[in-house]
């Protein structure tokens, strides 16, 4: 007897906690989009310097922070508990016993291997910790699936470094499922350092309190520049009215293809128009689900006559948005719901021809090396993945 009535709950519990989930959602993103902080900060000038691996990038910004002398800001989606990043922790921490003000700026989920005693140490060496985009209540799971998902490194208001790596072993190639990692940073200098580090300290101050930044005198550079920060509103739009200028070429590079009903026709529209779109996204997964989810959107691209390729020479996580050889766009969001719907990111246009060829270049040498998306290798899919292509066709809005 006590079966049944088991049985017969099931459907009146799971009722009962989708309606509390939606209330959730409901009410979560009406106050999202109530308090929502997004900055398009002016055209200005700077100049700027384009990684692709982690051992060149990270060389450099640990030489950049040896040398700081005055405050060093370090705002990043993960840190792991590796080799690299407690060898960066301990670069922080000499510095922080200089005297030198070291500011550690964390996601609250990303950085859920900062424990306790690691925090502790951390703050005896005299470095200022916080985590950003805490869960709590009201709204538990929406801000659960609201992430700062920016990766900001600011050495004395003059150098700033904005892109795609985390901080960890493997974005140095050194896990074996990934090997190599692709990925896309910039290091900047100039005026487009003050939009950043004033960037920092509004994050901050959100998570921890107020807080003075160090101010640098900064000359005019020579090429223009571009920071936008967004809180999970806006990015779409701004995306829809790069693809709505285009009149050549279109490449896109992204871990994750999961692109709204509105972005995927506003690149059909720009197809028929005769602009040439090339999209590269990675073989590998990096998160369940995520892979299967774009992969029908990879086909849909096909069908509407783009170029559409896999990049199988390690993981493949760039950020990319380039037009026409006008405008580039490296920053931390990904083609997908999760960076236009929910995520706080950093994006930076870069205006400079010499460089956006530079960027170029490298981009179509990695894509003509990759593996065409053609129903070979669909057919090749087994069985597992196609069925978890029909889950994450429910869980499109959170991937």
């Amino acid at each position: 007897m006590i079966w049944i009535f088991i049985i017969l709950a099931i459907p009146i519990v799971v009722g009962i906690l989708s309606f509390f989930l939606y209330l959730d959602f409901y009410f979560g993103r009406r106050h999202h989009e109530k308090h929502m902080d997004n900055t398009i900060y002016p055209i200005t000038t700077g100049d700027y310097q384009f990684y692709q691996l982690g051992s060149t990038l990270f060389n450099d910004m640990m030489q950049d922070i040896k040398n700081a002398k005055h405050e060093i800001l370090v705002e990043f989606f993960i840190i792991k508990n590796d080799d690299f990043s407690n060898k960066l922790l301990d670069l922080l921490q000499e510095k922080a016993r200089e005297g030198i003000i070291v500011r550690i700026l964390l996601d609250r989920v990303g950085g859920f291997r900062f424990t306790y005693k690691k925090r502790s140490i951390l703050k005896k060496a005299g470095i200022h910790f916080a985590f950003s985009e805490k869960p709590g209540f009201p709204y538990l799971f929406y801000r659960l699936n609201r992430r700062n998902h920016r990766k900001i490194t600011v050495m004395d208001g003059k150098i700033a470094y904005v892109g795609g790596f985390n901080i960890g072993d493997e974005y140095l190639g050194k896990k074996v499922k990934f090997s190599n990692w692709r990925d896309y940073h910039l290091r900047l200098t100039g005026q487009i350092t003050q939009d950043i580090q004033a960037l920092f300290q509004k994050d901050w101050e959100r998570a921890k309190d107020k807080i003075t930044v160090y101010h640098a005198d900064l000359s005019p550079k020579s090429k223009e520049v571009q920071s936008i920060a967004t809180d999970g509103f806006g990015l779409e739009e701004i995306f829809i009215q790069f693809i709505n200028s285009a009149e050549k070429e279109i490449l896109i590079g992204s871990p994750y293809f999961i692109p709204t009903k509105s972005l995927l026709h506003a690149l059909h529209r720009a197809i028929e128009r005769g602009v040439s779109v090339k999209l590269l996204v990675p073989m590998k997964a990096d998160h369940p689900f995520v892979k299967e989810g774009g992969i029908p959107f990879l086909f849909k691209m096909k069908e509407y006559g783009a170029e559409v390729k896999l990049f199988d020479q390690g993981f493949y996580h760039g950020k990319l948005f380039l037009l026409d050889h006008k405008i580039c766009d490296i920053g931390t969001a990904n083609f997908d719901y999760r960076s236009f719907y929910w995520n706080k990111e950093i994006n930076i246009i870069l205006y400079d021809k010499s460089f956006i060829e530079e960027v170029r270049t490298a981009y179509l040498k990695d894509f003509q090396e990759s593996i065409d998306v053609n129903e070979q290798w669909y057919n090749q899919l087994n069985w597992w993945t196609k069925m978890k292509m029909g889950i994450a066709r429910v869980l499109r809005p959170f991937l």
